[in-house]
């Protein structure tokens, strides 16, 4: 019968498989502890855009984001209030030719799907996206555009007596083409007749 000979393993070759072991299981570690580092979550009422290295990128839950390959911006996409007013020397006039001071707040936001906010990041910038004096920049002419046109449609008793009427005919001439922003509402917040002497 024959002597199976077990030889010994050297000391150096597991001593070295250790220690390749142990590189792996540091760069494994450092590898997920940079991708963590990396990982970017987006906070409810915000879009996050990333451009760089494979394109925009538009999200609202996570998306990684690796230094020198990409940029990431963030969008507030919750709604803001601009309020416009006519008053004084500046009121409008209903179809009666009664003059009114009217102040409207229209309640503004960023649309929630991938177009309008990639429409908004390319126009306006994510930054600047719910900034109200940018707001008020490219929004205000044509709201008062919109409120002028609607309060000439109406008499003034109408315009006290019959408000919803009223708001639905200024979100219909304000229209849906806002540039990646939805009018969520309208509110009339004041509406007197004017002073005679102004």
């Amino acid at each position: 019968m024959e002597k199976i000979m077990i030889e010994p393993v050297p000391f150096f070759g597991l001593l070295s498989t250790l220690i390749l072991l142990i590189i792996a299981i540091v760069v494994g570690l450092l590898f997920l502890g940079f991708n963590v580092l990396c990982l970017k979550r987006v906070r409810p009422g915000e879009a996050d855009v990333r451009t760089g290295f494979g394109g925009l990128r538009i999200t609202k839950d996570w998306l990684f984001c690796y230094p020198f390959l990409h940029r990431w911006d963030t969008m507030e996409i919750q709604v803001k209030k601009l309020d416009v007013a006519r008053k004084g020397k500046d009121c409008l006039i209903c179809q009666d030719n009664i003059r009114v001071d009217i102040e409207v707040s229209f309640y503004l936001r960023v649309g929630a799907d991938e177009e309008s906010i990639r429409e908004v990041a390319e126009t306006v910038g994510c930054e600047a996206a719910a900034d109200l004096e940018i707001l008020r920049n490219m929004f205000e002419d044509k709201f008062l555009d919109a409120l002028n046109v609607a309060v000439k449609q109406m008499d003034s008793s109408k315009l006290y007596t019959d408000r919803s009427k009223f708001r639905g005919m200024i979100a219909r001439e304000i229209g849906e083409d806002l540039n990646g922003y939805l009018l969520e509402d309208v509110a009339i917040s004041y509406l007197e007749q004017a002073n005679k002497g102004t």
